[in-house]
């Protein structure tokens, strides 16, 4: 190549100072990156040796265009540098770069690496490194992409930690023939972080599936599980939290769970989720996006009004979902607008169709999974844990339907169902106290209840607070364990809602 060709190939006229020959080499080299144009690579970097020899005045590298002028023999052919010297090589280009460089200069050298050495690694990471540093987050996430299409297939596991919204379909599939359940279960919590639920449930589904080869590695906790499920429903995700659902339930069964998580809790909270997974796939998203929601964050009022003006906006839509929330979902109707019941609910052994192993096999007392340890994963399993508390408000409200009214065919409660359901939430209340209805304070809240049956409502607004806080401080006292702690803070919870509701039955004008 000729000195003039060599200034034409940069694209500048001859004689152009060495500061701009350089910003015309980078500016070119932008488009003819040497793993996609190697050809064309070679021709610009030949051209810049080459002006800037001439600038230098030095010697430029001598090309096959332009033959020896002596005579005298070539000196013996050096013998090729080895991977590392070359390495070696790029690492004092690195070092020697001033620290007022450029962001594209480490990129470039970085580009010239993996050109010259595609099956370094460290290559591939130079080049990552320093498009990351230059904020070019396309070009990084392609350059793992390229690194893992050719020959170095970790780098997948490096974009689904460094970007993990950009995989896809395919990508996850091949991940989850590489990683364990516990990376697929934070990689799902973060994606489900970055709001990418359809990604996140395909993750999960692959997590679950990669069980029966790690069977060391457990599911996260049934907590992280249920908040998981809520969420894929109320991003429009119901045919995964179906199948996630369906999954989980014949790992429980084939782990021999089934007993220990009906024992909890919280299992009839799963049964919400359940009755979510019975809505059609037609089912409106916005309705089922609401319910969602409603148990997430125990906004059952807010849940009430929207969905009032759903039905203004969207009337037919409206019943056809109400339809189905009283073939299919009593537990939502109830906290829409009837009245909840406690009992006659279909247990989640039930719902989930398994039938329960005997106590000899799997005593109740059996180590649970392990939610991910993760600082996203332990901020959302303890966001989710709060839903066990705020599920009571979500259940045990009672107020305006929906629909509006009592059922036609049902009359309303007596007084007396009224201060018999209160009664039986105030033995809750008071469990822990032997001969709770002889013994203050408890005696007296019995003897409130007693009062606001006969209507002397006065009493009621005047004694109610202060006996509640009695109560609650004589049964402070919390038990170690966490599981039993929150368990005996759901049960009163509940019973404090179901307290007030039927004394405010009783006297409405007193709480």
């Amino acid at each position: 190549m000729t000195l003039e060709e060599a200034w034409g190939e940069l694209g500048v006229e001859a004689g152009t100072a060495p500061d701009l020959a350089r910003r015309a080499y980078l500016r070119v080299l932008k488009t003819r990156k040497p793993e996609v144009d190697p050809q064309g690579f070679a021709r610009l970097r030949e051209a810049y040796e080459r002006v800037k020899a001439a600038l230098e005045g030095t010697e430029a590298p001598r090309t096959h265009s332009e033959p020896e002028a002596s005579t005298a023999q070539p000196p013996p052919p050096q013998r090729p540098q080895s991977a590392d010297q070359r390495l070696d090589a790029f690492r004092a280009r690195f070092s020697t770069l001033p620290s007022d460089a450029p962001l594209d200069a480490p990129v470039q050298i970085a580009r010239e690496a993996v050109a010259a050495l595609p099956e370094a690694a460290e290559a591939r990471h130079w080049l990552i490194k320093s498009l990351l540093a230059a904020k070019q987050e396309a070009e990084a996430t392609q350059a793992f992409r390229d690194a893992a299409n050719q020959g170095h297939p970790e780098f997948l596991v490096g974009l689904a930690q460094v970007f993990p919204h950009a995989l896809t379909g395919a990508e996850l599939q091949l991940l989850g023939t590489m990683v364990d359940p516990p990376f697929l279960w934070k990689l799902a919590d973060e994606l489900g972080t970055r709001d990418a639920w359809a990604q996140a449930g395909q993750v999960a589904l692959l997590a679950l599936a990669s069980l029966k080869d790690h069977p060391e590695d457990p599911p996260p906790q049934p907590t992280w599980i249920l908040g998981f499920l809520l969420h894929l429903h109320m991003n429009g995700q119901p045919v995964e939290a179906r199948t996630f659902q369906r999954r989980y339930a014949d790992w429980l069964k084939a782990e021999g769970l089934d007993e220990a998580f009906e024992k909890q809790d919280e299992a009839w909270l799963w049964t919400l989720v359940l009755e979510l997974g019975t809505l059609s796939d037609d089912f409106p998203n916005g309705v089922r996006r609401l319910l969602a929601h409603s148990v997430i964050n125990g906004s059952i009022e807010n849940a009430r009004e929207h969905l009032r003006a759903y039905r203004r906006r969207e009337p037919e839509r409206t019943a056809e979902a109400l339809e189905q929330l009283r073939a299919h979902c009593p537990l939502f109707s109830a906290a829409m607008g009837e009245r909840f019941v406690g009992t006659g609910t279909p247990s989640l052994l039930q719902r989930l169709h398994i039938q329960a192993p005997s106590a000899e096999q799997h005593p109740g007392g059996e180590a649970r999974p392990v939610a991910p340890a993760t600082h996203a994963a332990a901020a959302r399993k303890y966001t989710w844990y709060v839903i066990l508390g705020l599920i009571a408000l979500l259940m045990l409200a009672v107020g305006v339907e929906v629909i509006g009214g009592s059922t036609p065919d049902r009359p309303p409660p007596s007084r007396l169902e009224h201060a018999t359901t209160a009664r039986a939430e105030a033995r809750v209340l008071c469990e822990e106290t032997p001969d709770a209805e002889t013994k203050p304070p408890c005696s007296k809240l019995f003897e409130l209840i007693s009062s606001a049956e006969s209507g002397t409502c006065a009493v009621v607004s005047t004694n109610y607070l202060r006996l509640r806080i009695a109560v609650e401080e004589m049964t402070t006292r919390s038990p170690a364990d966490i599981q039993v702690a929150t368990a005996r803070r759901l049960r009163r919870n509940h019973a404090q809602t179901r307290l007030e509701t039927a004394l405010r039955e009783l006297c409405p004008q007193s709480l």
